[in-house]
């Protein structure tokens, strides 16, 4: 039986996409343009983009924003596209040839949402009791949390930025039919784990009810959310058919998975608590 892989360019995503990102200055040399960079002005700058800034602080050396992205968009390439925005406007405000360099060359970014990270560990390890299968004897769900590794940090690392991009994940059956049991589960879930390397992805924490599924997980600036989520999707949906047909059959479904996902980043610090702390920080 053929079954149709899923593309990017069909899946409706609910999402959730905010970054904070801290950069500064060529060899943290002042620029007196640099401070005068409010919320309007890098709006305009970046509406060509689809990037919708949140907030932003700048004094002559340093810039700190929280921006909303597409879940299309990496990281790494929302980077370049504000600072080659901001390199521009500069040279444009201090007359500066365009061979002038004015911003340095790396950048921090850091995933931020309304959940931090450790509402979001919780949320997964309660499903069996939010959706009512706790008090059964044989609890159909699979839950599994991974520690970091060092193979996992080399899969993160990047060469010129400083990053922490954390994903929560939310992938509903076709129709949610029930079509997970424990065996299937863990054996979609060992196939999304040989595939961390070639995704520059890597998987904190699962949490399988038979209908639908919850990954925490942590990417490299280089991969965008839209498209880890295809690729999971696709692996998955293989794993099953060839593994598990019996199930799939049983349960009636046409494809694995509803054409849709939700996509929320998340941290240590809520958005809210990001928007915050650059008021304190603006204010000095």
């Amino acid at each position: 039986m053929q079954i149709q892989p899923y593309q990017l360019e069909e899946l409706n995503f609910a999402w959730c996409h905010r970054v904070y990102y801290r950069w500064r200055t060529h060899r943290r040399q002042p620029h007196p343009a640099f401070a005068h960079l409010d919320r309007d002005v890098l709006c305009q700058l970046l509406q060509p983009y689809g990037i919708h800034v949140l907030d932003v602080t700048t004094d002559e050396i340093d810039l700190r924003t929280l921006v909303s992205l597409q879940p299309t968009e990496t990281v790494s390439a929302a980077a370049g596209k504000m600072k080659g925005r901001i390199s521009k406007w500069l040279g444009e405000q201090s007359q500066r040839s365009q061979a002038t360099k004015s911003l340095g060359r790396g950048y921090f970014a850091a995933t931020t949402g309304q959940s931090t990270a450790t509402a979001v560990e919780e949320y997964l390890e309660r499903q069996a009791e939010h959706h009512g299968y706790s008090n059964r004897v044989r609890v159909p769900v699979f839950v599994r949390q991974f520690e970091r590794t060092e193979e996992s940090q080399r899969i993160l690392q990047t060469d010129h930025a400083v990053t922490v991009l954390r994903y929560h994940v939310v992938l509903a059956t076709w129709r949610r039919q029930g079509v997970f049991g424990r065996s299937s589960a863990e054996a979609v879930c060992g196939g999304w784990r040989i595939l961390q390397a070639d995704l520059r992805m890597v998987i904190d924490k699962v949490s399988f009810l038979p209908d639908h599924v919850h990954v925490a997980l942590a990417l490299h600036p280089n991969r965008s959310p839209g498209e880890i989520v295809v690729a999971m999707m696709n692996a998955a949906q293989d794993k099953m058919w060839d593994a598990f047909a019996d199930d799939v059959v049983k349960a009636g479904v046409e494809r694995l998975w509803q054409a849709s996902a939700y996509v929320g980043s998340f941290g240590d610090l809520s958005s809210n608590a990001i928007s915050g702390y650059l008021e304190r920080w603006e204010r000095g």
